[in-house]
C-alpha cells in the first residue's frame, strides 16, 4: 500500500514538473497566476498598487508581487537594464527607447493604461490663495513669480517655495514638460524623497506649494489620507485668472475640469506569458478599475455596473 502511494506521488511530482514553465537552465518560471513577479513603480501610485497586489495575492494564493517604490527615473533604467521587467509610470516609452532597447530584442513592452490621475497643489491651511489659473502656475514653476504679494498685496508669507517628491519622479518631468512647455523650474523649487515627504513640509511652512501625485490624497475612506487631509489644503485651478477653480477630483478629470491630468501606464517588458501579463490584465480588468475607482482616480477603462431591475 505504502509502496503504491509513493509510486503515484512521484508520478504526480514528475506530471506537476513537467507542466511547469522552465526556462532552459531548468529553473521555474512564473506564469500569468503564479511564481513570483518584482515590480518597480513610481511612488506616488503606492496606495493604490498596494490595495491591487494585496487583492490580486489573495485571489492568487500561487503568485506573489513585490513592489518597490521608488521614481519614475529610477523604474525606467531598471527596465532599460533588464533587472525589473515591469514597472508602472506616468508616461509610455519613446520611440527612441523602443528604437534602442526592445526592437532589437524582437518586441514592444505591451503598455496598458490603468488610471488618470492628477498633479496636485497642497498649500498650508493658513494660506488664504487657494486659487490659481493655468498662466499663474506656469509663472511660479518658472520662477516669474517669486513672492506672495504677487498673488495677495497684504500677504505676509513672503518667497514662495516649490517642493517635489523626487529629483527623478513623474511629478517633475510632467511639471517641466507639460506645464511649464520646457523651460527651466524656479530656482526656489527644490526636491525631496517622497511625497508624504512633501505633506510633512508644506503642513509646517506657510509659504510653500507642493506638488505630489493626487492618489496620496484622494482615498478619503482611508485613515492615513484623512491625517493628511488635516495637514494641507488642495489648491484650485482655473484655465483664466477670475475663472471658477476646480480641485483634483475625479469627476473633475472625468469632465476636463481640472487641467493637469496625466495617464499611468503599466509596462510589462516580458517577452513571454508570465505574471507581468496577469498583473496587467488584472490592473486594466474591471476588479481592478473598481480598486482605481474606489482610491479615487479615475478608471482607464469604466468598471461596468449591472443593474437588475424587478418588474411588479
Amino acid at each position: 500500500m505504502s509502496r503504491n502511494f509513493f509510486v503515484i506521488s512521484l508520478i504526480s511530482g514528475l506530471i506537476f514538473w513537467g507542466c511547469e514553465n522552465r526556462g532552459k537552465d531548468g529553473t521555474v518560471l512564473d506564469t500569468p497566476t503564479t511564481g513570483h513577479l518584482r515590480i518597480m513603480v513610481d511612488e506616488s501610485y503606492k496606495p493604490i498598487i498596494e490595495s491591487s497586489i494585496d487583492v490580486f495575492d489573495s485571489i492568487y494564493r500561487r503568485a506573489s508581487i513585490e513592489a518597490k517604490y521608488t521614481s519614475e527615473g529610477e523604474a525606467l533604467m531598471g527596465l532599460i537594464r533588464d533587472s525589473v521587467q515591469v514597472i508602472i509610470i506616468t508616461r509610455q516609452l519613446t520611440t527612441e527607447e523602443l528604437d534602442r532597447y526592445f526592437r532589437p530584442r524582437g518586441f514592444e513592452p505591451p503598455m496598458t493604461p490603468i488610471a488618470h490621475d492628477a498633479v496636485a497643489f497642497i498649500l498650508n491651511p493658513e494660506n488664504r490663495d487657494t486659487v490659481f489659473s493655468i498662466d499663474q502656475i506656469r509663472d511660479i514653476l518658472t520662477g516669474k513669480v517669486k513672492n506672495w504679494k504677487d498673488f495677495n498685496p497684504q500677504s505676509n508669507l513672503g518667497e514662495i517655495r516649490l517642493v517635489f517628491d523626487n529629483p527623478l519622479s513623474g511629478t517633475v518631468r510632467y511639471a517641466k514638460d507639460s506645464i511649464s512647455g520646457g523651460a527651466p523650474l524656479s530656482p526656489n523649487a527644490s526636491a525631496l524623497q517622497t511625497n508624504p515627504e512633501v505633506i510633512a513640509y508644506v503642513a509646517k511652512n506657510k509659504n510653500a506649494i507642493g506638488i505630489i501625485g493626487a492618489n496620496w490624497i484622494s482615498d478619503t475612506d482611508d485613515k492615513g489620507v484623512q491625517a493628511f487631509r488635516r495637514e494641507i489644503k488642495l489648491a484650485d485651478i482655473a484655465k483664466t485668472t477670475g475663472a471658477e477653480g476646480f480641485g483634483p477630483y475625479q469627476a473633475y478629470l472625468s469632465t476636463g475640469r481640472y487641467p493637469f491630468k496625466r495617464t499611468v501606464y503599466i509596462i510589462n517588458a516580458q517577452a513571454r506569458k508570465g505574471l507581468g501579463l496577469g498583473f496587467a490584465s488584472f490592473l486594466a480588468s474591471d476588479n481592478g478599475q473598481r480598486i482605481v475607482h474606489k482610491d479615487g482616480l479615475l478608471p482607464a477603462q469604466a468598471p461596468t455596473r449591472v443593474i437588475q431591475i424587478q418588474r411588479k
